[in-house]
């Protein structure tokens, strides 16, 4: 009996270090201009950054984001702009084509063929990160987006993505891990779309308006244009349960208890 008790009390403890954790849930809000949770942003210049911490209350930046749209041609990637548009919409997105024109569907991230260029965001975080969601906080009348991640096996570099067409980027290291169909004008009340049903993991990951050259399916015809208010990702590696480490040194401490005992 003494030693079936040890080997309960073993258990016990080996499945309080086995237990499974809740990986952190995380939301960086892309309209909240205040601190804490903040992004501070620089707008109006090309290949600028916008520096994100988490909500409700981080403290120390964790995601950046910057903008790249393609050329007149529609294939190959430079810097854009990124833009704050307000607590309501959040960011959007203009390329060297555009200008600082803020005329409809330009000041938003979009795929117009009035310049024949498609914008995109680049999220890239400090550690993995599984993207759960992004809210779009306004859209024209289409708002179709693909999310891309990159599972490249060689460390990440802009070069992935600058100067490349969309066809280089699939073979350099960037993958599609979905395509959302956002018909319809969106921007009341905001819309949180859920994508990535596969749990991929990365820290780098881009939001675009909808680019047919990177493939998926299920987006409408028209001109895409949106805006992104946040997103929300799980961390993709276990946090440990609290009281993980009491709980242990509770079962160690009565394994010596009952030996004692059984000494006696």
């Amino acid at each position: 009996m003494p030693s079936l008790r040890l080997a309960f009390a073993a258990l016990v403890i080996g499945s309080a270090f086995a237990a499974p954790a809740m990986a952190q849930t995380k939301t960086w809000s892309f309209g909240d201009a205040t601190s804490p949770g903040s992004c501070s942003i620089n707008n109006g210049s090309y290949g600028n950054v916008a520096s994100c911490t988490q909500q409700p209350a981080g403290t120390v930046t964790d995601l950046t984001v910057r903008a790249y749209s393609s050329t007149g041609t529609g294939t190959v990637y430079e810097t854009a702009a990124l833009n704050y548009w307000g607590p309501d919409s959040g960011f959007g997105v203009y390329n060297q084509l555009e200008g600082t024109s803020v005329g409809s569907p330009n000041h938003s991230m979009d795929n117009s063929t009035s310049v024949g260029a498609i914008d995109m965001m680049l999220l890239s975080f400090t550690s993995a990160e599984i993207l759960k969601s992004v809210t779009i906080g306004w859209s024209g009348t289409d708002g179709d987006f693909q999310v891309l991640a990159y599972t490249g096996s060689a460390p990440f570099s802009t070069d992935s993505i600058v100067g490349k067409t969309a066809a280089q980027m699939l073979t350099g290291g960037w993958s599609l891990v979905t395509t959302v169909n956002g018909a319809g004008n969106i921007s009341t009340p905001d819309l949180n779309y859920a994508v990535n049903a596969g749990k991929v993991s990365s820290s780098y990951w881009l939001i675009s308006a909808f680019n047919s050259a990177f493939g998926g399916s299920g987006a409408t015809t028209g001109v895409d244009a949106i805006k992104v208010l946040a997103v929300t990702t799980q961390g993709s590696t276990n946090v440990p349960l609290p009281n993980t480490l009491a709980l242990a040194g509770l079962g160690l401490f009565a394994i010596a208890r009952m030996r004692r005992r059984q000494s006696i």
